[in-house]
């Protein structure tokens, strides 16, 4: 069997599933699994070091057109062919596929999104899964709403394959300059399942630390939601650097993460890795992927949010350093390498069907 990727990924700045994507990568790779990346002929974009990855430029464009409609002709003819798409639905037209479904917000709550989006995905994503030979998510939470939403599939169509990050490049910096001042950092996309009015509004208490928030918006996003960003305790700072996230992730006195829904949740991982103490919404996926290695809240309550990161800001080292241990051992259980073991192993046993 002959594996292939679609590489359209390749073309976009690297983001939560477009990370996802080149990490997996590059553990097969490392693995030394044999695979090719099908990718548009449009530029890789710079995020990417592909130098150890077989890629194959083929067709026109980059857009949903030549992943639905371009590729599929790259196929003709081929057979013992399986290829995998990790960042959305691959196209409809190939049969012999696997697909990721990473959430199933969009169907959540539509206003989340914009309608364009909405509908697109509403449309496609059904027609995607009946025509995959096998699902892949990035969590058992996520596994179980794709269950609910399309009750067609069995359990068994359906594998879990986790994020991980990159544990060379989030790490403790022991040797990290303090922070000039005392703040907390939220790491996100800037989108109203992410929760940053409530977020923002509860900051508004704080009087000995500043709220940082590192992200930016997507156009695939609803921007009904106003941001009141007029506190002097608000800064957005925008997209940053893997560098400077890191820097920040080391300095910040705790990372606060409160989304209303997730399908996994990298950034608070990523804090952990850094020792940073992590404050997260109290939903199920998180529960899943933080174990006891966070302190949870309810999203939905102002006044708890505030609570909670204002224990964090003020409490002894002692705890801190508690809560930092428990995250470089809850780390220990995401790795790309493992997620990249169950998918090879999976993809050898639909070989085998």
């Amino acid at each position: 069997m002959t594996i292939y990727i679609n590489g359209r990924f390749l073309t976009q700045p690297m983001t939560g599933v477009e990370r996802y994507a080149y990490n997996i990568c590059k553990a097969m790779a490392r693995l030394h699994q044999s695979f090719t990346i099908i990718c548009p002929k449009a530029p890789i974009h710079q995020d990417y070091d592909v130098s150890d990855l077989n890629i194959v430029h083929y067709g026109i464009g980059n857009s949903h057109f030549w992943e639905q409609c371009v590729l599929p002709f790259f196929f003709i003819g081929k057979k013992g062919y399986r290829i995998v798409s990790f960042t959305g639905l691959g196209s409809i037209l190939i049969r012999h596929k696997v697909m990721t479904v990473h959430d199933l917000s969009f169907l959540k709550n539509p206003s989340w999104y914009s309608k364009a989006y909405y509908w697109y995905y509403r449309f496609m994503t059904p027609l995607a899964v009946k025509t995959s030979q096998h699902i892949l998510t990035v969590s058992e939470f996520s596994k179980s709403e794709i269950l609910r939403f399309y009750p067609f599939l069995k359990p068994e169509r359906i594998s879990v394959v986790y994020n991980a990050i990159d544990n060379q490049l989030f790490r403790h910096l022991p040797d990290c300059p303090p922070a000039e001042e005392p703040f907390v950092l939220c790491v996100s996309s800037i989108d109203p399942r992410k929760n940053f009015a409530r977020l923002i509004e509860a900051c508004q208490g704080l009087t000995n630390a500043k709220l940082y928030i590192v992200g930016k918006y997507n156009r695939v996003f609803s921007q009904n939601t106003e941001l009141d960003t007029t506190s002097e305790h608000i800064c957005f700072l925008g997209r940053v650097s893997d560098e400077e996230l890191v820097r920040l992730y080391n300095q910040a006195s705790c990372f606060v993460f409160p989304s209303l829904y997730e399908g996994f949740g990298l950034p608070p991982l990523e804090a952990m890795a850094c020792g940073c103490p992590v404050l997260v919404s109290d939903i199920p996926v998180e529960r899943e992927v933080c174990g006891e290695a966070a302190q949870y809240f309810d999203p939905i309550k102002t006044d708890e949010i505030l609570r909670t990161i204002t224990q964090y800001i003020t409490d002894a080292d002692v705890i801190k350093e508690k809560m930092r241990q428990k995250g470089f051992e809850n780390i220990t259980r995401f790795s790309w390498e493992k997620s990249a073991k169950v998918l090879v192993k999976k993809l050898e046993e639909l070989n085998c069907e």
